[in-house]
């Protein structure tokens, strides 16, 4: 997992945290603690105490920011008074402690305010001068927000445009183009107390900087028993359209900044008896286009490398191949590698969009080829087979990374040509889709969705993709199942049924080849157990078990106890730490090793479609 930053500045600290929610606030005075009721310094200082996941502090840190960031602070409840109006914060190397409001390089006494330069930002005179401020402990609450516009764009670098933080809501606006916007960083708001017995005066006021963009990239894998993948081709639209080698991810309303708008941030959950919400004072962003800007309904990625080597015997050609496991797919641009802790052998090809937290549904319709790994030749084209990411997984937050696996198995809604009577035949191998949100200042959010109709997707907190399965075990997996354009409500033992998959050698030898047997265990081999296999009960069965043509004995068992309906998945195990309202399912994952199937009903009907969910418990996590 990528490491992302903390960024320490001194007139808060200002960070980019990696994989926590946390915010430091120290826990020492940096001047002398007053007495009650007199004042002393309102500073704002660079930390090491107390820090967590931090990597960039000091001149680092403020580097990111281009070494200054814009502040509003205001005492009072309603209404409020400003302390801080517009003030400019600026690090100067070797500044520390030369005066009392510069504790580790940064200072905004005797500053002009950043007004000076805009004066429509701010109130305070064109001339006025930034002055020392001191803790007021007759004010029961003093409210912080702040952004930066960071290092800007191009060799000669231009910048977004800011509103002035309003004194009431904390809230602005960022204008700019899409790369101009992308460069900025904001923090949620930082509150401090005076009042029932709780004292937040005479710390430090930290700030939790974080870049306003977000990273998007996806890659590609297959499990389709005696058979190998190449030549993924990619559509740009539900329907029609020529299919090319650039992967492209499109949605069904433009929702990718393609020109210039605006961001505005607000802060919805602010006050003392809302500090306990998990939403308290974060920094919400929404987008709009400038008039006569255009945004996007597609996403284009860098052309697919990386590919893996020939399985056994499916061609003369050593490379281009998909990958074969999640840990190994093929990414667009380059792969991602094991080790997220080495920065220097990451490739990591992200594209970089702006927030969207009102989400859409992720589409992808390709054509790819099969090619037999027993050295026959054959290969089979299956086209538009086709993936749904539930908008619930695509409400993308400011520095966010999300990483979009999919994989391709033996289930799909692809065609593989027409019958004799002209229809389209869909089936073979339903594409599954690994949606994974890899790397967040406030976590991980990792989905996995397959291509089929419907899509299922599963979810559980933290890494998805690990070195040798997708889930970790006693981790909570989410399950939604979406129909192209909406959620399905789960009604366990009705339309949803979960079970586990053991594979086991019968007792002759040279069955089946270790290497390739686990990929026996797949979406189509569940569902012909289901179909064809003995049951231990007729009557009420919850067992099924069936030996392949390899005599390799594939058992199915329920396992409905453990998967109950969900309307949200709770704030604990999201990302974010706000709960996401969706209809679905869930169910702890066992130990390591076992293999789940999620099963899927599309009708009660005798003759109802099903469609399965392959998900796999990491074996040595």
């Amino acid at each position: 997992m990528k490491k992302n930053h903390l960024i320490i500045a001194a007139i808060a600290s200002a960070t980019l945290v990696s994989c926590s929610s946390e915010e430091f606030v120290g826990d020492f005075n940096p001047a002398v603690r007053p007495e009650s009721g007199k004042t002393a310094e309102i500073i704002f200082s660079s930390v090491d105490k107390g820090l967590t996941r931090a990597e960039l502090t000091g001149a680092d840190a403020a580097e990111k920011l281009n070494n200054q960031f814009v502040l509003a602070g205001t005492k009072g409840t309603t209404p409020t008074t400003f302390v801080f109006d517009q003030y400019y914060a600026k690090w100067s190397e070797n500044t520390a402690n030369t005066t009392t409001t510069n504790s580790s390089n940064w200072e905004y006494v005797g500053l002009s305010p950043y007004g000076a330069g805009n004066t429509s930002i701010s109130t305070l005179p064109a001339n006025a001068v930034q002055s020392i401020k001191y803790w007021d402990y007759s004010a029961p609450q003093y409210d912080f927000a702040a952004y930066s516009l960071g290092k800007g764009t191009g060799t000669t670098p231009t910048y977004a445009t800011a509103s002035a933080i309003d004194k009431q809501t904390k809230s602005y606006t960022l204008i700019g183009s899409a790369e101009e916007l992308s460069a900025c960083y904001i923090s949620d708001l930082v509150t401090a107390y005076n009042r029932d017995n709780v004292s937040d005066y005479g710390k430090v006021v930290t700030f939790n900087f974080r870049s306003i963009a977000t990273k998007i990239r996806m890659a590609f894998y297959e499990t389709i028993p005696g058979y190998a993948v190449k030549d993924i081709l990619f559509y740009n639209a539900a329907t029609g359209g020529t299919a090319t080698t650039t992967p492209t991810l499109y949605t069904s309303t433009a929702v990718f900044p393609a020109g210039s708008g605006k961001l505005t941030v607000t802060f919805p959950t602010t006050g003392w008896a809302n500090r306990t919400d998990p939403d308290y004072n974060k920094a919400h962003v929404a987008f709009a286009p400038a008039s006569g800007s255009t945004t996007s309904s597609t996403l284009t990625f860098d052309a697919l490398t990386d590919f893996a080597t020939a399985e056994r015997l499916e061609g003369t050609a050593t490379t281009g191949w998909i990958g074969r496991t999640s840990n190994t797919a093929t990414y667009p641009g380059g792969r991602k590698v094991a080790d997220p802790n080495n920065s220097s052998n990451q490739i990591e090809h992200y594209k970089t969009v702006l927030p969207c937290e009102v989400g859409t549904n992720l589409l992808l319709r390709i054509k790819y080829t099969l090619v037999s790994i027993d050295g026959s030749g054959e290969d089979i084209t299956v086209d538009n087979a086709s993936a749904v990411v539930p908008a619930e997984f695509a409400k993308w937050q400011p520095n966010y990374a999300y990483t979009y696996i999919f994989k391709l198995s033996d289930m799909t809604n692809g065609s593989t040509g027409v019958d004799e009577h002209g229809n389209v035949v869909t089936g073979l191998t339903p594409i599954t889709l690994n949606a994974v949100v890899v790397d967040d200042e406030n976590g991980v959010q990792e989905t996995i969705t397959t291509v089929a109709t419907p899509s299922i997707t599963t979810y559980s907190e933290g890494e998805v993709v690990t070195a040798d399965a997708e889930y970790k075990a006693g981790n909570i997996i989410y399950v939604v199942v979406n129909n192209g354009t909406s959620n399905e409500t789960l009604t366990v033992g009705t339309n949803a049924n979960l079970y586990t998959v053991t594979l086991e050698p019968s007792t002759d030898t040279g069955d089946i080849p270790a290497a390739t047997a686990a990929q026996v265990i797949s979406e189509e081999s569940v569902k012909n157990a289901l179909t064809n296999g003995t049951k231990d009960n007729e009557a009420n069965p919850t067992t099924w078990t069936i030996k392949d043509a390899n005599k390799w004995k594939l058992v199915v068992t329920k396992a409905n106890t453990s998967l109950s309906a969900v309307t949200q998945i709770e704030a604990e195990d999201s990302p974010t730490g706000n709960a996401i309202s969706v209809n679905g399912a869930k169910f702890t994952a066992g130990t390591a090793g076992t293999v789940y199937v999620f099963e899927f009903l599309t009708s009660l009907a005798s003759d109802a479609t099903k469609t399965y969910k392959v998900i796999k418990v990491a074996t040595g996590s």
